[in-house]
């Protein structure tokens, strides 16, 4: 499936026209997405982002990296809930899927979290359905 590819948050633009990312670089961006944006704030999909953000500011106490590992978890399950989600509506409606293995996360191998005062850095280490191990890297601030 693809996606268009960004960069920055702006849209790429290449000499053919709007550029397009699929495979890992689907996943990293949507998960280095998800991550970044404010949880509730799209208006088309309100479960869409995460509740990282607020953490940026304010006190790191004990609890606030095993608070971000969860949020962090969160996101990732509802991600592979989506994508399981698309592949049995396919299924159930007998049509082809838009999502080739390269597209779907099998697993999840590691999630690696660092918070500090004004910036959160989470490393996941992701394996696809395509057997392609992969890293997402994304940094809140």
């Amino acid at each position: 499936m693809e996606s268009l590819a960004l960069t920055g948050g702006d849209l790429l633009i290449g000499s053919g026209g709007l550029q397009t990312v699929t495979g890992a670089a689907k996943i990293r961006q949507d998960i280095a997405l998800a991550l970044g944006e404010n949880y509730g704030t799209d208006p088309y999909q309100p479960g869409w982002g995460s509740v990282l953000p607020q953490y940026i500011g304010e006190q790191i106490t004990q609890d606030v990296p095993n608070l971000v590992q969860a949020e962090v978890n969160r996101v990732l399950q509802q991600y592979i809930n989506n994508q399981q989600a698309q592949l049995k509506a396919a299924s159930a409606n007998n049509q082809t899927t838009t999502l080739t293995s390269s597209d779907i996360v099998r697993t999840v191998n590691a999630v690696d979290v660092a918070a500090l005062y004004d910036t959160i850095t989470v490393v996941i280490r992701l394996t696809t359905m395509a057997g392609q191990n992969m890293v997402v890297s994304r940094t809140v601030s």
